[in-house]
């Protein structure tokens, strides 16, 4: 699904380049549930930037099922990113003054499908993550945990090959937290490819694999071991 091949990333600030990311190699495979764990700094928020399609200008190989996206032009790398990814940021990113089903509708709003079509799918999203009935509500009257669930309804209303989730449990206490984790792993039983990034050792350590990711190089790449597996 996704391979990268010796990925390095540079900026420019004044005379100098600065490197945030040395020679990355890296395999996801569909349906995997994955962590990249890093301090800030680390190169992760880069790394998942290339692996998202938020970023094209990178060297290296990548290349996602069969297309070799370091050779698309910028209008189909976009074309890639919208049919391919769903995105979950810390903050939601919801419009407030939409209703919630105005929000997870609007990836399907922007795709032309039909608004009857719409109405169905969102509801049908909105039970998968546990907020049935809450179409017509406004985002600003529920709580931070329900408004995730709504970020992630929207990430996935139009089937994407995988999620990125970033910072997904920042804002979040640690029952709440614990409950957004449990609706990730629950759409990855379900066949979605989760690649979560985290500080959070211990949301890292809930997911399949956890790869460690310092200075813009991978440590670590691990199988995480459940006691109840």
């Amino acid at each position: 699904m996704i391979n990268l091949s010796a990925i390095s990333k540079s900026y420019r600030q004044g005379n100098d380049d600065y490197q945030v990311l040395h020679d990355i190699n890296l395999r996801i495979q569909a349906g995997e549930f994955v962590a990249i764990m890093g301090p800030s700094g680390s190169g992760k928020s880069t790394l998942i930037n290339i692996i998202g399609f938020l970023d094209q200008h990178f060297d290296g190989g990548y290349t996602f099922n069969d297309v070799v996206v370091s050779e698309l032009n910028r209008k189909q790398h976009a074309q890639l990113r919208n049919q391919s990814v769903g995105f979950i940021f810390q903050n939601f990113k919801l419009i407030t003054n939409q209703s919630v089903g105005e929000n997870v509708g609007l990836p399907l709003l922007y795709a032309g499908m039909k608004r009857r079509d719409i109405v169905a799918r969102v509801n049908e999203v909105l039970s998968q993550v546990g907020l049935p009935g809450s179409y017509h509500k406004l985002p600003k009257n529920l709580s931070g945990g329900q408004q995730q669930r709504v970020a992630i309804a929207r990430s996935i209303v139009t089937k994407p090959k995988f999620l990125v989730a970033d910072e997904p449990t920042g804002a979040l206490d640690s029952v709440t937290s614990a409950e957004i984790i449990a609706l990730f792993k629950d759409l990855n039983d379900n066949g979605t490819t989760v690649i979560m990034v985290t500080h959070d050792e211990h949301v890292a350590r809930e997911t399949n694999r956890l790869i460690k990711i310092l200075d813009g190089r991978i440590q670590s790449d691990e199988e995480v071991q459940h006691a109840n597996t």
